[in-house]
C-alpha cells in the first residue's frame, strides 16, 4: 500500500501567517474519532496523534497509535496476497461473510495548514498487532474450492508495496478547525486487510489481501 504525501507540499506556498494556539509550532496531542463507508464495508477508528510543527507550525509532523476495526459484508473477495505469486499471475479467491479485522498500529501523519483554519493531511499506518474473529471462507478458484477457516494475521506491516501485511489503514483529509480544542474531518481511506487461512491452499499459500477506498468523516480534540 502507498500513501504519497508530496502533493501536499504545494500547498506550502499558500499557508498565510499562523494562528495563534493551533499553529504556534509547540507540542500538540490530538485525539480523533473516525468512521468509514463504502465498498461493501465499514470502518471505525481511534486515533492519538503528538505532533510538533515547523516553518511558524504551517506543518506538523506527527505519530501515534490507532486503534481500528473494519466489519466486511456479505461475500467479499480477497484475493492471493503472495507478492511472489501475483507476479507469476497465480493469483486465487477466497470469499469471505462478516469479516472482523482488528488493528492496533503506530501511524504516521503530515498535516499542512492552507488559511486560516483549513488543514490539508495525510496519515498512514506502518507497524502493528493485528486480532479478530475466525471466519468460514469460500475459496471459489483454484484446486481447493470450498470451505476453509480464516482469520486476520497478529502482524501489521507497511512494505509500500505488495509485500505489506496484515490489515492497515492510510488517510487523504480536508479539516476544518472551529476554534484551538475542536475539528471536523473528511475525506478519502485507503485500507488493506488481510486473511489467513488455517491450513495451506493452491501453490502452499495462506494468505489472502482485499484493498479498500472509503469515504470517512472524523472528529477531532486537541489538548
Amino acid at each position: 500500500m502507498r500513501a504519497h504525501f508530496g502533493w501536499m507540499v504545494v500547498c506550502l506556498g499558500l499557508a498565510g501567517p499562523a494562528k495563534a494556539g493551533i499553529w504556534d509550532g509547540q507540542w500538540t496531542h490530538d485525539l480523533d474519532l473516525s468512521a468509514g463507508f463504502g465498498s461493501g464495508a465499514v470502518t471505525t477508528a481511534f486515533r492519538e496523534t503528538t505532533g510538533f510543527g515547523f516553518f511558524d507550525g504551517r506543518v506538523k509532523l506527527g505519530a501515534g497509535p490507532r486503534l481500528f476495526a473494519y466489519f466486511g459484508g456479505s461475500d467479499v473477495p480477497f484475493t492471493t496476497s503472495n507478492a511472489d505469486l501475483i507476479s507469476a499471475g497465480r493469483v486465487n479467491t477466497l470469499t469471505a461473510s462478516d469479516a472482523r479485522n482488528l488493528a492496533l498500529n503506530l501511524a504516521l501523519s503530515l498535516q499542512i495548514r492552507v488559511w486560516a483554519g483549513l488543514e490539508l493531511g495525510a496519515n498512514i499506518d506502518v507497524i502493528g498487532v493485528g486480532f479478530g474473529s475466525t471466519r468460514t471462507a469460500q475459496s471459489t478458484t483454484g484446486a481447493f474450492q470450498g470451505p476453509h477457516e480464516a482469520s486476520p494475521p497478529s502482524f501489521n506491516l507497511l512494505t509500500l508495496g505488495r509485500s505489506d501485511k496484515g490489515t492497515l489503514d492510510s488517510e487523504f483529509y480536508a479539516a476544518w478547525w472551529f476554534d484551538d480544542r475542536v475539528a471536523v474531518r473528511a475525506g478519502a481511506s485507503h485500507v488493506v486487510t488481510e486473511l489467513v487461512t488455517d491450513e495451506p491452499l493452491d501453490d502452499g499459500n495462506t494468505g489472502f489481501r482485499r484493498v479498500t477506498t472509503l469515504f470517512f468523516i472524523a472528529a477531532s480534540y486537541r489538548f
